[in-house]
């Protein structure tokens, strides 16, 4: 089992622009019903390596409605890009109606049965859950860039793991302890008045590391030989703003 396929079992069926017919799905690898490759990837498309049938000019109607999966604008959306437009006058009407692609534009879980969107504080709630994210397969996707189609890259979990793709790394959050541990370390530093931006390089200044010396010589030196990985970078991204501290501190 693939995200792609727990993907196409939990989005509504859609009929595909040309009649369908058997033959090998260059994605999936699989004899099904099939469609042109031209209507899913592009002549563009280099990653050929996340192909199973690379050579195969066909893809099934499954891989095809994953990847294409539109939605139509919320009302939220369609109320910003009215602002835009009155304010510059310069927001085209095909831009108002354009559809969202939220398998690439956003984060994203399902577990075969539905699809859900996430944004950060949701990510950061299914991540640090405790006992994590407790469905029997599940397949989960975080993504800043919203220009990737992680369900080409993303690891399905089974028994208990709980591996997520954080843009192009799988990020293995099963050892509950540790991410707990991380994230503490990582929390308090924050809520400290450490920003984000310098947790996630070390790169402090010398006037900001005047006002925190003890703390900061102290987070330094656990950070040092963390910081790279995986791990540290989601829980990195995953980090309450300046917002949410604010909230708390009132």
């Amino acid at each position: 089992m693939s995200a792609v396929e727990l993907l196409a079992a939990a989005l509504p069926p859609r009929a595909p622009p040309e009649p369908a017919s058997d033959g090998v799905c260059c994605l999936l690898g699989t004899h099904e019903p099939c469609i042109d490759r031209k209507h899913a990837i592009k002549p563009s498309f280099t990653n050929l390596d996340l192909l199973r049938a690379p050579d195969s000019d066909h893809v099934s109607v499954r891989a095809w409605r994953v990847l294409t999966h539109s939605e139509p604008p919320t009302p939220q959306q369609l109320a910003k890009r009215m602002e835009r437009r009155k304010a510059s006058g310069t927001v085209r009407k095909a831009a108002m109606e354009r559809e969202n692609f939220p398998l690439v534009q956003a984060s994203w879980i399902t577990d075969g049965m539905q699809v859900i969107t996430l944004d950060r504080v949701a990510v950061r709630a299914h991540v640090l859950r405790d006992g994590g994210v407790p469905a029997a397969q599940w397949a989960g996707y975080v993504t800043t860039s919203q220009q990737k189609h992680g369900c080409l890259r993303a690891p399905v979990n089974h028994n208990g793991s709980q591996r997520w793709l954080f843009e192009m790394d799988v990020v293995d959050c099963s050892d509950r302890a540790k991410v707990a541990e991380w994230w503490e370390r990582l929390r308090s530093t924050r809520v400290a008045g450490i920003p984000r931006p310098v947790i996630e390089t070390l790169d402090c200044s010398v006037h900001l590391m005047s006002k925190h010396a003890a703390l900061w010589r102290e987070f330094e030196r656990w950070a040092r030989p963390r910081y790279q990985s995986p791990l540290f970078r989601l829980l990195t991204y995953l980090l309450p703003s300046e917002e949410e501290i604010r909230g708390k501190q009132d």
